[in-house]
């Protein structure tokens, strides 16, 4: 089927008939195809070219082809939320809490790093920057301390991404530790949390 107008490709993904990666790319012909009638240039194609080249640094990390795919899925997804949000159609909430897991020098950090240069390029992140923190940087030494040091993380992270690693270890501890108070304050909804 052809697809002309951004409505058309829209329908598409709401009755399954393609996938939103496939839904994206649509979306990219039709504006290249708008671009080439209409000779605009303007910051859009420059964002995407940025993106692209931060995706192509991606694709030069070795193995991680299930990761690489979703990462562009991701994007895909985002841009698609955007593309409805625009046109004034439903959207789904974007929640983009991810759990990275792998053995030790598998790439999870360069991932979040690249993650979050792409988000900030697509306008989700303010900043894109990255906080690598552990267990020792969140979990404090009496009552209270936990949570001033969790919030003090949280600032640092604001408009970026918060890269705890090792997280399993903030719920690993007993009744007496404090892991359990640093989750509890990174889940708090941030309208509680003065910033």
């Amino acid at each position: 089927m052809a697809y002309l107008w951004p409505d058309d490709v829209l329908t598409a993904i709401e009755s399954g008939k393609i996938s939103p990666l496939e839904a994206f790319k649509k979306f990219r012909e039709l504006d290249q195809t708008v671009s080439s009638r209409q000779d605009l240039t303007g910051g859009q194609s420059n964002v995407e070219e940025r993106i692209e080249t931060i995706l192509r640094e991606l694709d030069t990390l070795i193995g991680l082809s299930e990761v690489k795919k979703l990462v562009r899925e991701i994007y895909a997804f985002i841009e698609i939320q955007k593309r409805r949000e625009k046109e004034r159609l439903n959207t789904e909430p974007m929640v983009l809490h991810m759990i990275f897991k792998g053995n030790p020098g598998t790439g999870k950090t360069t991932v979040a790093r690249i993650m979050g240069r792409v988000f900030r390029e697509m306008g989700v992140l303010s900043r894109g920057h990255l906080i690598e923190v552990e267990r020792a940087d969140l979990v404090g030494e009496y009552i209270g301390h936990t949570a001033q040091k969790t919030r003090e993380q949280l600032k640092k992270a604001y408009g970026g991404i918060l890269f705890i690693d090792e997280a399993y270890s903030l719920a690993r501890g007993g009744e007496k530790d404090f892991g359990k108070e640093a989750i509890d304050c990174m889940v708090k909804p941030w309208k509680q949390i003065s910033i």
